[in-house]
């Protein structure tokens, strides 16, 4: 029977989970399959947070004191774009003359020649351009702050899709430059991008990550939607990946961030043949069932195929026929003992 754990992977916990099952397993016996919904286009790169800070984590870059981006990075390209873009707001204007404003001087045209200014100006004016309206201006700055190592990843990235290669194999390209020797694979080399609607109004998950850092239920009471013009399905390699897998760990992630993996088409078809360890996220003190809905969904999602559900041994709300452990991922050793005992169910260590 093969030794590999595929870990579907979602978050800051998740990442602390597969950094205590290093301790376990050899690198090259993981696989963690990772979301991809929350990848954006920014400055002609293509920004992928969660399936980038598995790599930086593998790679022993990871920056563990927020669980994201690249220890040590520095940050010139973004502040200079900032910059540029402070200055380049004021500086447009000197570049487009206002509307009415008269040019400096104007040449008269021979009688006998057709004007190719007038011809110009009688084209826009069908068209229905206007010359006097200021250019819109380009915005130079970022949804949120990236690194300049980040960035040349995403880079990298951006030039990889835009040569025809899937998110598959830039990540197989990329877990080469980055020495890593696990298996790191997205869930689907489809795009889709994920949505959170919350007190009725809708976030980018960029967003809506801001609002989760300050309101920890935010995740759990948000609806989740899934925008993409192709159904995502499941890509062969992660297919054969759960496959090949001893046990499938679900690591204890956000709705926002397990929910679009599950989504893919096949993808429960495939878990529920396969040995599944679901771990559920730390419940809210006051959870009861109906009073938040992106938790229900994920809840009832996981008895569909999960072989065992794990569930904190400190929640109030006692979930039916969940395994009661200790999901404390606060510090290394806590983290580490929440692998054991995962292993341990998996019936390999």
């Amino acid at each position: 029977m093969s030794s590999m754990i595929t870990v579907i992977s979602g978050g800051e916990d998740s990442l602390k989970l597969i950094k205590a099952l290093r301790n376990l397993l050899y690198d090259n016996d993981i696989t963690v399959i990772a979301n991809t919904s929350d990848a954006l286009w920014t400055q002609g790169s293509l920004v992928c947070p969660d399936l980038d800070d598995i790599l930086y984590l593998f790679s022993g870059q990871l920056n563990m004191q927020n669980w994201t981006g690249i220890k040590g990075d520095t940050y010139s390209t973004y502040n200079f774009l900032e910059k540029l873009n402070a200055d380049g707001i004021d500086a447009v204007r000197d570049i487009v003359p206002d509307k009415d404003e008269k040019p400096d001087s104007v040449t008269k045209p021979n009688d006998t020649e057709t004007s190719a200014t007038d011809t110009a100006t009688d084209t826009s004016e069908k068209s229905g351009k206007d010359l006097g309206t200021p250019l819109k201006y380009a915005d130079l700055t970022d949804i949120y702050p990236i690194g300049d190592k980040q960035r040349a990843v995403c880079i990298a990235r951006a030039m990889h899709l835009k040569n025809k290669l899937t998110i598959t194999q830039s990540t197989r390209i990329l877990s080469k430059s980055f020495g890593v020797t696990a298996t790191v694979l997205p869930a689907t080399d489809t795009r889709i991008t994920a949505y959170a609607k919350f007190a009725g109004e809708t976030f980018s998950i960029a967003d809506f990550r801001a609002i989760r850092s300050t309101d920890k239920t935010a995740d759990f009471k948000a609806e989740i939607e899934l925008e993409f013009t192709k159904y995502p399905q499941i890509t062969q390699e992660a297919s054969s990946a759960l496959n090949q897998s001893r046990a499938v760990i679900i690591g204890p992630g956000s709705p926002s961030t397990i929910s679009p993996i599950l989504a893919c088409r096949h993808m429960r078809k495939m878990l529920k043949k396969c040995f599944t360890i679901a771990v559920l996220p730390r419940l809210p003190a006051d959870y009861i069932p109906g009073r938040y809905i992106a938790l229900d969904r994920l809840i009832e999602t996981y008895k569909g195929f999960a072989d065992i559900i794990v569930q904190d041994i400190k929640d109030e709300f006692c979930i039916p026929n969940a395994t009661r452990i200790n999901t404390d991922t606060d510090s290394s050793i806590k983290a580490e003992s929440l692998a054991w005992e995962i292993m341990s169910h998996s019936g390999s260590r």
